[in-house]
């Protein structure tokens, strides 16, 4: 007896046992209806979303509460199965009638099950004039007569509806590549390219309609469901600003192709090789000694000057304006050499303190000396590429090959003047204009230092020079529309997707999307010259473009794959954020009952046939002991309640077997549902570039109750067989006394239970999947959502007193 009621104790609380509970332990009953529930609910959603016609969905409603209730029927004699080791005998027929209803329904919707249902429906009750299923249907809950026909079963339907599941999709590498266009041209946008491409896009095989219809379709792509979220300020509306501004930052603040030719024309000068640094080679102003024959203690210097000049200045200064054989972008522009020669003169006078005459002494004497300075300034063109040619056949001069924009191109011409003029503060056409020049600034000179300033010598010399073409808007506009904007196209159309799935867009620590990258890669190689050979600064320039248009390829590839990563990992996990307010836990479902799907997408049908085979533990005292379960209602309705003639121990609250109240009814189950979203669905990364996948919740409750259960343990062989019953049931229990009173003891209470699920499904956009129709979710309830069905019986579950 204690075993017995151990085992029904543990029956309830297996039917109590919640879904991620259950998941996670890999039993109870949350479990067992995951195992069915989910693959029924995605089967159904991904027939909507791949197969069906976007104006008229298979599935209205993807969570029917009679479809829940055949399932959870199902599940609840697994629960048996897993607590007693055998079920209610009478199980698999009450299941028959609901499940050939489902399995028909199904059959009309989506399922290709080879039956004939009508036949079936006759076969399982022929004695009640059933000649159609859609009679055996309407008629409710009946038990069936005979043997039973051979028909569909839960495995089977399980494992259909998961044949239209398929979670893979592609990550295309066309939304990098746009975010890298924009950058190309200040003001660039999306309609822009799509008036330039849409065309063309049209005639690849890579693209569908569908896909491209969705990709360049913002008011489609911007649904974010607000309405279902408590505070629209939330995470969800900073994700958007903030992938927003990236957007908007490349279209309005970059225009890169100006950038590659100010990159292009860019001059750095810096000092070259020093021959001689400047320097000189004497003395300054002497000093007068005052001549010997003078007492110096009777004399007394009163005046001394000094004078400098120049007396000569000779400087040459040589530029390289033709290339030669020079082809690199790196060398020697001028050659400079200065000499000065300087004539120091010093006058001093003494006094003869001893007379008080007038000035008696003068001395003079004066010397000469050179300053001299030889180096050279240098050039290194185009300092920052970031290709890196192999050699430019004209750098200095004009030539190459004739652009549409401008005839004969210019390349860096002048830059020994620039480089001159940002040396010195000014350019010189001669030596003799040179010279003038130094020599209005070196007459006063009287050491190194003084040289140096006066030449305006500078040892750190390193300076940015900026260029420009003849016509650099005109330039521009090829670049960016002749030349990019066709490598646009062929890299959109040829950059491989990336294969991957809906879990793995969900769940992976690293972003699928990061493989991009090296798909790009292969694209980049056929399209860029790294270190090829140049006839010209125009065509560097459309090199280092490209080169920049790839770069910018792999820097949004990086950060749209850094911002999935952060939505999908660590402790900064977004998921919970976006989805929070629809679900309990989204991480806790993901990582439990969708773990669990992906099982099942393998192994769907073995996963629910092993629950046949289960075996429990049993005390070695009972090993020859069969027990048998009997649960009144045998089949929990939602629909329907039943009688007492239908169920003989259906009476009132607390009443005993011979209290009979004929207006007594009894309500076995209660179902409801609540869809969160609607169709389409909620963008987990709610914007349109990166607009993936599609999720919907549902929350699925189930309430219900037994009249009675009773479980009957048996021992022996049939001529010694002795048997113990243990029952639960809603009645007071009372103690007859010897004075004929009956004392009241305590009361049993049924056995009853409560479950829920909460179904996530994710589906594929367009983008990762460009087929079928869009969106997941109830199209029942149009725009009111969430949408909410409860069954008949919902908050009636147990007896009912009829009117």
């Amino acid at each position: 007896m204690f075993e017995l009621h151990d085992r029904v104790e543990a029956y309830e609380e297996y039917l109590n046992t919640g879904m991620l509970d259950g998941v996670e332990a890999r039993d109870g009953y949350g479990y067992d209806l995951a195992k069915r529930l989910w693959p029924l609910v995605w089967g159904k959603a991904y027939y909507d979303r791949l197969l069906s016609d976007a104006d008229d969905r298979a599935f209205e409603n993807v969570t029917p509460n009679d479809h829940t209730e055949v399932m959870a029927n199902d599940a609840r004699f697994g629960a048996q199965q897993a607590v007693f080791g055998t079920q209610d005998d009478y199980g698999n027929r009450v299941m028959a009638g609901p499940l050939l209803c489902m399995a028909h329904d199904l059959s009309e919707s989506a399922l290709e099950l080879e039956y004939d249902f009508d036949e079936l429906a006759a076969q399982i009750h022929p004695d009640d004039d059933v000649d159609d299923v859609d009679t055996l249907c309407e008629a409710g809950v009946v038990s069936p007569d005979g043997e039973l026909p051979e028909m569909p079963t839960v495995e089977e339907i399980v494992a259909e509806m998961l044949e239209h599941v398929d979670k893979n999709g592609t990550i295309q590498g066309h939304p990098f590549a746009d975010m890298a266009m924009y950058e190309m041209e200040a003001g660039l946008g999306q309609s822009d390219l799509e008036a330039e491409m849409r065309e063309t896009l049209n005639e690849t095989d890579r693209f569908t309609e569908a896909y491209l219809e969705d990709y360049y379709d913002d008011s489609g792509n911007e649904r974010t469901d607000d309405d279902t979220i408590d505070d629209p300020d939330d995470v969800i509306s900073d994700l958007q600003d903030q992938l927003n501004e990236i957007e908007n930052d490349a279209i309005f603040n970059y225009d890169r192709t100006q950038d590659s030719i100010n990159n292009i024309y860019m001059i750095n000068g810096n000092l070259g090789t020093v021959s001689d640094s400047p320097s000189m080679d004497g003395f300054g102003h002497p000093l007068p000694r005052l001549p010997d024959k003078y007492d110096t203690s009777n004399h007394t210097e009163v005046d001394r000057t000094y004078l400098t000049t120049d007396t000569a200045v000779n400087a040459s200064i040589d530029k390289t304006t033709q290339d030669g054989r020079d082809s690199s972008l790196e060398r020697s522009l001028v050659e400079v050499d200065i000499e000065v020669e300087m004539r120091y003169a010093t006058f001093r006078v003494w006094n003869d303190t001893t007379t008080n005459a007038s000035v008696d002494v003068r001395e003079y004497e004066s010397r000469y000396t050179d300053f001299t300075a030889s180096f050279e300034l240098d050039g290194e063109f185009a300092p920052d590429l970031e290709i890196d040619p192999h050699r430019v056949e004209n750098v200095l001069e004009h030539g190459g090959s004739h652009d549409p924009y401008l005839g004969s191109p210019t390349n860096w011409e002048g830059a020994a003047d620039e480089v001159t003029e940002a040396f010195f503060g000014q350019d010189f056409d001669s030596d003799s204009e040179f010279e003038r020049w130094l020599s209005g600034r070196v007459n006063d000179i009287e050491s190194t230092s003084d040289f140096k300033e006066a030449i305006n010598y500078d040892r750190d010399f390193d300076e940015d020079i900026q260029l420009s073409p003849r016509n650099e808007e005109i330039l521009h506009s090829h670049i960016v529309w002749d030349d990019i904007l066709e490598v646009h196209n062929e890299t959109v159309t040829e950059i491989e997707p990336v294969e991957t799935d809906v879990m793995e867009m969900l769940t992976a620590d690293e972003s699928p999307m990061r493989e991009i990258s090296e798909n790009v890669r292969e694209v980049e190689r056929e399209l860029v010259d790294d270190t090829g050979e140049f006839e010209n600064a125009p065509e560097l320039a459309k090199m280092e473009a490209r080169k920049v248009y790839f770069e910018n390829i792999h820097k949004y590839v990086d950060e749209f794959a850094s911002e999935h990563e952060r939505m999908t990992t660590g402790g900064s996990n977004l998921i919970d954020d976006l989805l929070g307010d629809l679900l309990d836990s989204a991480n806790a479902i993901i990582n439990g009952p969708m773990n669990l799907l992906d099982e099942m997408l393998g192994s769907g049908e073995e996963i629910l046939q092993n629950e046949k085979d289960t075996e429990i533990d049993t005390p070695e005292v009972l090993n020859d002991v069969h027990v048998n379960v009997d649960g009144s209602p045998t089949y929990h309705s939602s629909q329907m309640a039943v009688n007492r003639t239908e169920v003989p121990a259906v009476r009132a609250e607390g009443d005993g077997p011979l209290e009979i109240n004929d207006k007594i009814s009894f309500a076995p189950m209660g179902v409801s549902y609540e869809n969160e979203v609607g169709l389409p669905g909620f963008p987990v990364i709610p914007w349109p570039p990166l607009f993936y996948l599609q999720v919907d919740a549902w929350e699925i409750e189930l309430e219900g109750e037994y009249v009675r259960f009773e479980a009957e343990a048996t021992s022996g062989d049939p001529s010694t067989a002795g048997s113990t019953t243990y029952v639960r049931e809603d009645k007071q229990v009372t103690l007859g006394t010897p004075g004929g009173s009956e004392l009241e003891l305590g009361s049993t209470e049924p056995i009853s239970y409560e479950n829920n699920q909460t179904i996530l499904v994710v589906v594929p956009a367009p983008q990762f999947l460009p087929q079928g129709a869009p969106g997941v979710g109830d199209t029942q309830f149009a725009t009111d959502v969430p949408g909410e069905q409860r069954s008949p019986l919902w908050d009636d579950v147990g007896p009912i007193l009829s009117k």
